[in-house]
């Protein structure tokens, strides 16, 4: 019975005594000091590693997400771009000779981008309305799919009126029909559906391949001749 008093003193002293020899606490600013890896993709001939990695801008309190590269056996570890710019979803052409990638500033919503491995040759590859997801090469690596949100107007209850001009009328009411219609950190969502939409690798104007009043939001799938995708829902 001593025996066991003096183990359970022991195991809830432990804690405490390794608090008072610590030099430093962690507090809540060190959260702007982590960072973190998300995302990695290994290259299809298994010799390189792009990845996001992650931390908090202190001066502006959010996160942001910068893409990394590097050999498979550590080597060569360098940021892929020189962009000062939110950089994510990065995907492996087919080939392993380019990586597609999304990016974004506080002045540009988000668009697709291209990096070409051997020449560090970057080219943005879209003008989006809304910011795209889901990134996936086809087969023959000559075009892109991706999900995007299609935007809709917002539900009226009766034709608002104009006002004379130079008159300060207050805002419109917002209507909602959504039982979710706002989120922590962005506030209000805009209504609409998220859709399937394909891009030349190139360049070029995207084209939706989905439509109706639900969700494709998932990463599509292309088959083996890139034919046709399997689409989520």
């Amino acid at each position: 019975m001593k025996r066991l008093s003096l183990l359970l003193f022991i195991i809830i002293l432990l804690p405490l005594t390794t608090v008072a020899q610590s030099d430093k606490l962690f507090t809540g600013m060190d959260v702007f000091e982590l960072q973190w890896v998300q995302d990695p993709k290994i290259s299809p001939d298994g010799e390189h590693i792009v990845y996001s990695r992650g931390q908090m801008d202190k001066m502006k309190d959010k996160r942001i997400s910068r893409l990394w590269v590097m050999d498979s056996d550590g080597s060569s570890h360098r940021k892929l771009t020189d962009q000062d710019a939110n950089e994510s979803n990065p995907q492996w052409s087919p080939d392993g000779s380019r990586i597609a990638f999304t990016s974004s500033t506080e002045d540009d919503g988000s668009e697709i981008y291209i990096y070409w491995l051997e020449s560090g040759a970057l080219s943005r590859i879209t003008q989006l309305e809304n910011s795209p997801n889901g990134l996936s090469w086809s087969p023959d690596g000559e075009h892109l799919a991706f999900n995007m949100k299609v935007k809709e107007p917002n539900p009226k209850l009766a034709d608002s009126k104009q006002p004379p001009e130079g008159a300060e009328w207050a805002d419109n009411p917002r209507v909602t029909t959504r039982l979710n219609y706002e989120s922590d950190g962005s506030g209000y969502i805009d209504p609409g559906f998220t859709h399937i939409f394909t891009v030349p690798a190139e360049g070029g104007a995207p084209r939706q391949i989905t439509e109706g009043d639900y969700h494709h939001s998932g990463d599509p799938v292309w088959s083996g001749d890139g034919g046709c995708f399997s689409l989520p829902t």
